[in-house]
């Protein structure tokens, strides 16, 4: 369901279940941290762009409550902006894939990113709601 906000529609997904998801094609995908086998499926989303692995001190250079704002906000507004200038191909969504443990934090550190609030609308995990 489309609706006329003009926000890009942005969900997350734990890596364990996103092997499991079919690409549509109009999907931007965002591996967290390394995040998320794919099943070999990367040629039926849009693009696959990863984030880079955690290092091995703290808690990693992706860690939400390490970095302000986070480094997936910094991201995601990084991908909008190739979006516009026809950097990057269109796409209609954005599919931010991380591990199971982190996907809370992530979800309340970019719902308080301005940035973020102001680009994309948030979607209810698709398995939380029984789809």
């Amino acid at each position: 369901m489309q609706r006329g906000d003009g926000l890009i529609p942005l969900e997350l997904v734990d890596d364990a279940m996103f092997a499991d998801l079919p690409g549509d094609g109009a999907t931007l995908v965002l591996r967290v941290g390394g995040a998320g086998d794919d099943g070999g499926k990367g040629g039926q989303w849009l693009g696959i762009v990863a984030m880079p692995a955690p290092t091995p001190f703290g808690h990693g250079a992706n860690c939400v409550c390490c970095t302000p704002d986070g480094a997936i906000a910094a991201m995601l507004a990084d991908l909008f902006r190739a979006r516009v200038t026809g950097q990057r191909p269109w796409f209609d969504r954005v599919m931010v894939v991380v591990p199971a443990a982190l996907r809370e934090g992530t979800r309340q550190a970019l719902e308080e990113n301005r940035v973020v609030v102001a680009r994309y609308r948030s979607v209810r995990h698709s398995i939380d709601a029984g789809h």
